[in-house]
């Protein structure tokens, strides 16, 4: 395969910081281009961020960074080409000294969140969106009778659709190794641990490591992250034991150690802190709703990208069999619903804004899989990386979820809403569900459009 030409984007990118006689250093870590610039006023960052490639552009204290991704060290190459400037090796983004100052405010830490979260899934969405393209064609064709659920060719296809997503630990593992500086596989298979059949075949389980240690088992397939937490906490042990054992045995002794203390510690604590915190989410929302249904309903739909963003979601599913199996229908379905036919309409709404073609695609193909169900390819592809799109689809989705909460309204089963099992709301609620839904949506694009989303 021949190699991506980064002429066109070295030569738009040298343009738009000022030229070359205003770069007075250039260097590049995993996923951007970082520059310190003479005069800051010459720096144009729109123009620079609708240059084809460029995934975005941002200052961070007085550096200015060009996020590339994948292909950044071809980028500077011809950077360093065009300009003369000598080559200076890779960086490591997660030390302290290139790091600019900290801001620990409440609306830095979420900034600082969403980016984290956002830069470890980026990588994983194209698998994400197959396997979510393939349920939802899959789960519609089931629901309009053109393949038999018992079938060999359902079977195949039902485990093809499902495999992006219970192996996503593994996934977002080995991505967070590569973002945390630590060994992806070795991340990768602390991903895998989490989800072991023995494991997993254990949960609920209590046991006492060593004697002393209490773990309790539980699931962790389809999580996002429990992984995080235990790789961030290797990466730090793997550091540490870089600066303390002997080179000569550190091949030997550094992957052994941190892995078995990353796995103690994770599944001790980490990946439980997770599972509590959802827990603790999922009362708190269903008291709020059995409170106030019209606020309730507009709070869980209006915060459903940060559940989702942390699998805090899977919390709820215990409600929904609780409600399914008492009252016969379950309340937070619907609400879901408005939330991801929020994300879903935004997406679509910027294939039709969107100038950077790949920026579209993504609309395009995100903006499908939202309206089925599945909503993991538009959040972390679009919505924690737009900031304006996040606001248009709380916005919009607490509207719709305003009218599902106060009229109760009614859903019969799991499945993938907003219409990818749209059947399933069939009932005497079923005109306020799309009345929800396109409140939903017609909110969040008319949101997104007075805000001028630009991409």
């Amino acid at each position: 395969m021949a190699k991506k030409d980064y002429s066109a984007l070295a030569e738009a990118v040298i343009e738009n910081v000022g030229g070359k006689a205003n770069i007075s250093y250039a260097t590049h870590c995993v996923t951007r281009l970082r520059f310190n610039l003479k005069d800051r006023a010459l720096v144009n960052p729109d123009e620079i961020k609708n240059v084809p490639g460029v995934l975005g552009a941002q200052w961070a204290g007085d550096q200015l960074q060009v996020i590339i991704g994948q292909g950044v060290a071809d980028a500077y190459d011809a950077i360093c080409q065009k300009t003369g400037l000598a080559k200076q090796a890779a960086v490591d983004e997660n030390l302290d000294d290139i790091k600019p100052a900290r801001d620990w405010s409440p609306k830095g830490i979420l900034n600082m969140f969403l980016s984290t979260i956002s830069s470890i899934i980026a990588p994983v969405i194209p698998a994400i969106v197959g396997c979510g393209l393939t349920q939802g064609i899959l789960y519609s064709a089931q629901m309009f009778g053109w393949i038999d659920g018992s079938s060999e060719t359902y079977n195949f296809l039902y485990t093809c659709a499902g495999t992006a997503f219970y192996f996503l630990p593994v996934l977002c593992a080995f991505s967070a190794g590569k973002r945390f500086g630590c060994n992806p596989y070795l991340a990768a298979t602390l991903g895998a641990l989490l989800i072991h059949p023995t494991f997993i075949g254990m949960a609920g389980e209590a046991i006492q490591l060593f004697g002393v240690i209490p773990i309790t088992m539980s699931k962790y397939s389809s999580t996002i992250i429990p992984s995080i937490l235990c790789v961030y906490f290797m990466s730090w042990v793997e550091k540490g034991l870089k600066k303390i054992v002997p080179s000569m045995i550190d091949i030997i002794v550094t992957p052994l150690l941190s892995l078995l203390i990353a796995a103690v510690v994770g599944l001790a604590i980490l990946a439980p802190l997770g599972g509590f915190l959802g827990e603790f989410v999922a009362n708190g929302m269903l008291w709020l709703y059995g409170k106030s249904g019209l606020v309730g309903g507009a709070l869980l739909a209006a915060i459903y990208p940060f559940r989702l963003a942390t699998g805090m979601q899977v919390a709820f599913a215990p409600f929904t069999a609780i409600n399914l199996a008492t009252l016969g229908y379950d309340y937070f379905y619907p609400v879901t619903a408005c939330s991801n036919a929020a994300m879903g309409a935004c997406a679509l709404y910027v294939y039709f804004k969107a100038k950077n073609k790949d920026v579209k695609a993504l609309g395009l193909s995100t903006g499908i899989t939202g309206l089925i169900g599945v909503t993991e390819p538009v959040l972390f592809g679009l919505v924690l990386k737009y900031k304006k799109i996040l606001w248009a689809v709380m916005i919009g989705g607490a509207a719709g979820g305003a009218i599902m909460g106060f009229f109760t309204v009614e859903y019969y089963s799991f499945g993938f809403v907003p219409f990818g099992t749209i059947m399933l709301a069939f009932g005497p609620t079923f005109v306020y569900y799309m009345a929800g839904v396109i409140a939903a949506m017609v909110v969040s694009v008319l949101a997104l459009h007075l805000m001028k989303f630009e991409d």
